[in-house]
């Protein structure tokens, strides 16, 4: 396993849920943590959370110029993460229209894509990239098939670069349904509800917890021989 001591990694959408889990488990192996995100008082609260030493920076991942600045602020990093999220395209193809599945792809796929574009030339060269995907693109799911859609974009995104960014490792960890700060606008029933119906069918029998796929994206930053990998954190739902 590759030591991250001293090295400095970029977490965008690292101010809560899955992408904070992260920001604190790489501190404590002594990386240099960076978190972005787009609302600062978001950013200074998870902060306070990290034990080690972090930084935080807004940007927005929907804007190449917030991203190169951000990059050209920060200079060289060794890792990449990319946790962020977006609006998604719930429901089914009878109610998501064109330009609700258009809005997700823009800021969800393309906002990864416009990330890596403008990390290259800032990370190191035999660094890593982790994509954060979805157990949409990877089990069929009655209405969630724009889920999918962007989800099995930034998938197969993360196959190819893995080969034509060679030597920078490339991988996704694909998670399935997570208890994060997404669900806390449900009603309390409701989201206990969703959790407990999902649950049941499931090899483990509950949902995932934020922690538990921060340590398969530890595994793929820190193992120096895992690249082109699909890492479903999804409690057997796949």
């Amino acid at each position: 396993m590759e030591n991250l001591q001293n090295q400095r990694v970029l977490i965008i959408g690292g101010s809560n849920g899955m992408g904070l889990a992260t920001a604190q488990r790489l501190a404590t192996q002594g990386a240099e943590v960076i978190i972005a995100g787009r609302a600062q008082a978001r950013l200074d609260a998870a902060l306070k959370h990290i034990s080690g030493k972090a930084g935080a920076y807004t940007v927005d991942f929907s804007d190449e110029a917030s991203l190169a600045q951000l990059f050209a602020t920060l200079g060289r990093i060794d890792h990449l993460v990319i946790t962020a999220s977006s609006s998604a395209a719930w429901g089914s193809i009878r109610d998501i229209d064109g330009a609700a599945l258009a809005k997700a792809f823009e800021q969800k796929a393309l906002g990864y894509w416009r990330s890596i574009r403008a990390a290259l030339p800032y990370l190191r060269k035999d660094g890593s990239i982790t994509l954060l995907s979805g157990a949409a693109s990877r089990v069929a799911i009655a209405g969630t098939a724009g889920l999918a859609a962007v989800n099995g974009a930034i998938t197969q995104m993360g196959q190819a670069l893995a080969k034509e960014l060679a030597p920078i490792r490339v991988n996704v960890v694909s998670p399935g349904l997570i208890d994060t700060p997404a669900y806390d606008d449900f009603a309390p029933e409701a989201k206990q509800g969703l959790f407990d119906s999902i649950a049941k069918g499931l090899h483990v029998g509950r949902v995932g917890t934020s922690d538990e796929v921060a340590q398969a994206i530890e595994f793929v930053v820190t193992n120096g021989f895992t690249a082109g990998a699909l890492i479903d954190i999804d409690g057997g739902a796949r």
